[in-house]
């Protein structure tokens, strides 16, 4: 029995709270119990960070097991899947069998066979839309799922995928289980669930908020300590608020995060203050960064490594979408062991990752293209929850608004409420790709079933029935122009069938207007090349999230007339006919570019330079190049245009390694990527043959180490065949 818990666990839940040292509740998760958490209640948890709110979903996730049903989880990104994956794991002591599941392409049969075996699957969202879309027979003994970061159902990009998870899980009756910082529509968003509300302000680490605010350069910082602060002497005014936190947290050994809303601008702020760090070292400090620095030089690239070495000798990082995830995730672990002192931060951070942090500054205004604006209220909670982490700090201090000019500015955020979020489901996109997936999927197809399924989401709760229908009827209207769909009848007989592009489209989970401008482009080719067809994929828009610098736009527009008049690329008017913000020839081009660069083995630092890029972007180019000359393959074959789907096929594996073609055999062996297989090939070693044949060469090109490694790999797989 939990101490402070009047409610009889399950034998083998308690069991194994016990053994984690759980021996008490906090106060969320108590409240949870209390309205029938363990009684297949459906929950919305809307609470502050760190408030216990994951072991709520962990024990409806075991409970449901337990009972004989499965367990669903499903959070937005890969990183906290497998943060929540390798945490539920002590599960399986007890006999529960755990999996995640975080593809990136479509979910295959052999896929859906495997999860059948497992009581409790991990996924991210998208991975979880997609096992819905095909529905498999196992998706009938699920009891309980468990949305993490529920408040993610207003997102611009992926709002969508959240809400038709969660509609889903509605018609098929499981319980729901919600996680969501504190908003400002709880009760309207757990009224949709059909849910219980447990609303919670209660945080296990004290949050001081200290309203600032800048009167100039010559006076400095301005602040306001609450009353019930105690624990330190700090002054009034400060001449550099981040440089006054820095010194106390390396005198006193805590750490410092501060937001701020660009890339150059945290890239900044870590170059500034690791001065002030360096300056303020012990000799304990410097000698653990130096170890650090070198264990730096094992994890990242060349590239990472000559921008954040220099940081990271002085105790200093910053920390933000443009690193690969490599990078981050040392910068996270070095900060949370902390022996990075003070990292700079976009919002990307904020998200889900357990990153402690004593002190969190934040700047509060971003440049949004137009003008300078202000976050969100609901933003600038989630950010302030960073600040004050159980078992690592006394209490937790929030610098509010650092660059705030007035005390009301910063007030703003200390009194004010969250904002609520509203659903994304009715933008053009987002219902053209959830429509077809439910037509492809068979759950409604007539245009009085499609309302009503329409009608069970968070959207239909602000709009009338008229409005859905009519939104509804423009979108299969949309549909049959892209040949996802065709109709049967009339009236209240008229039925909606997926073509068999249409199912393909929904299966591998991109937008109907990727297949479409997939197929007419392909249709309407008139030269064929590599660059062709990545500037086909690169122009969907499920390529749109990729970010390119103005400047670069400006530069490459300048080449595309040359390209045009050798019918190298896909034509203008193909941009055009969609009338698509989101299909773009020009990005298009730039992406088909770099990933040409890329299979063409240009170096990795050269590409970064030429485009003005990032490691971190690099690698979303890649893999979305990978996932999306896939998909037009499998796309290509299912309208019988085979050659341009063998061919995509072909780049599709070269894409994986950033090779030409002649070194597709090397690759295969395990230890062999695109730099040795090209110092084999330069040496007339060409095949895995060659390398059994010619071991002593191998051995001498590749060094002693690495090369019988190779050699042992090349024997093994030959022999196999």
């Amino acid at each position: 029995m939990i101490s402070n818990a009047d409610i009889e666990l399950p034998q083998i839940m308690a069991r194994g709270l016990r053994d984690r040292g759980i021996v008490d509740f906090k106060p969320p998760q108590l409240e949870a119990l209390q309205n029938g958490l363990l009684n297949g209640y459906s929950i919305v948890v809307s609470a502050p960070t760190a408030s216990g709110k994951t072991l709520i979903g962990e024990m409806a996730l075991v409970n449901a097991v337990l009972k004989g049903f499965k367990g669903i989880y499903t959070s937005p990104l890969k990183a906290l899947a497998y943060e929540k994956f390798n945490e539920f794991k002590s599960w399986e002591k007890y006999g529960i069998r755990i999996t995640i599941s975080t593809g990136d392409y479509e979910v295959t049969d052999e896929e859906l066979a495997r999860l059948e075996n497992y009581d409790i699957i991990v996924s991210t969202y998208e991975r979880l839309d997609s096992i819905m879309r095909r529905n498999p027979v196992w998706l009938k003994k699920v009891g309980t799922l468990v949305i993490d970061e529920l408040h993610m159902i207003g997102d611009e990009n992926r709002g969508h995928i959240v809400e038709m998870i969660a509609i889903r899980a509605k018609m098929m009756g499981v319980q729901i289980v919600g996680l969501s910082a504190t908003i400002g529509n709880s009760e309207e968003l757990a009224r949709w669930l059909g849910a219980k509300l447990v609303r919670s302000e209660w945080r296990p680490v004290k949050l001081y908020e200290f309203v600032t605010y800048y009167l100039g350069s010559s006076k400095g910082w301005v602040i306001h300590i609450p009353s019930d602060f105690m624990e330190m002497d700090i002054p009034n005014t400060v001449g550099d608020i981040t440089e006054y936190w820095i010194l106390r947290a390396a005198k006193e050994g805590f750490n410092v995060l501060e937001f701020k809303y660009s890339r150059k601008a945290v890239e900044e702020l870590a170059a500034k203050y690791s001065h002030v760090l360096c300056e303020n070292l012990s000799s304990n400090d410097r000698e653990q960064l130096n170890l650090l620095v070198t264990k730096l030089r094992e994890s990242v690239n060349d590239f990472e490594y000559e921008g954040l070495s220099s940081l990271i000798k002085c105790g200093a990082a910053y920390h933000h979408a443009g690193l690969t995830p490599e990078a981050r995730k040392f910068v996270e672990e070095a900060f949370r062991e902390r022996l990075i002192k003070y990292v700079a931060a976009t919002p990307t951070l904020a998200m889900g990752v357990n990153l402690p942090a004593r002190v969190v500054i934040i700047n509060t205004k971003f440049f949004n293209g137009r003008t300078v604006t202000r976050i969100p209220i609901l933003e600038y909670k989630q950010l302030a929850g960073r600040a004050g982490r159980p078992q690592y700090d006394p209490y937790g201090i929030v610098i509010v608004a650092k660059d705030s000019r007035t005390q009301n500015e910063a007030l703003y955020y200390v009194k004010g409420n969250p904002e609520p979020v509203h659903s994304v489901l009715w933008n053009g996109e987002a219902l053209r790709r959830h429509l077809l997936a439910v037509i492809a999927s068979g759950e409604a197809n007539t245009l009085h079933k499609l309302i009503s399924f329409f009608s069970n989401s968070f959207a239909s709760l602000k709009i009338g029935r008229s409005v859905i229908e009519s939104k509804i009827e423009r979108t299969l209207t949309l549909l049959e122009e892209l040949t996802m769909i065709s109709s049967e009848g009339v009236g209240k007989k008229l039925t909606f069938i997926p073509s068999k592009l249409g199912i393909v489209t929904s299966r591998l989970y991109v937008d109907p207007i990727t297949s479409y401008i997939i197929v007419d482009g392909l249709t309407h080719a008139k030269r064929i090349s590599e660059i062709y067809y990545l500037t086909l994929v690169g122009m969907t828009p499920d390529f749109s999230e990729v970010s390119i610098n103005k400047s670069v736009y400006e530069y490459y527009s300048n080449f595309i007339d040359s390209y045009d008049s050798y019918e190298e690329i896909p034509p203008e008017n193909l941009e055009f006919k969609m009338n698509d913000p989101k299909v773009d020839r020009l990005r298009g081009f730039i992406v088909g570019s770099i990933l040409r660069d890329w299979i063409s083995e240009v170096p990795e630092r050269e590409i970064l330079q030429r485009y003005g890029i990032e490691a971190g972007d690099l690698r979303v180019v890649k893999e979305n190049g990978e996932w999306l000359t896939y998909a037009a393959s499998i796309i290509a074959r299912t309208v019988n245009m085979h050659n341009h789907s063998e061919y995509l096929k072909l780049l599709n594996e070269r894409l994986k390694h950033g090779i030409r073609e002649d070194a597709l055999d090397l690759v295969k062996l395990r230890y062999v990527g695109r730099v040795r297989a090209r110092m084999l090939l330069n040496h007339g070693i060409r095949t895995i043959r060659d390398i059994v044949d010619r071991e002593g060469d191998v051995i001498k090109i590749l060094g002693e180490n690495w090369g019988k490694k190779i050699v042992e790999e090349a024997r093994s797989l030959t022999y196999k065949t």
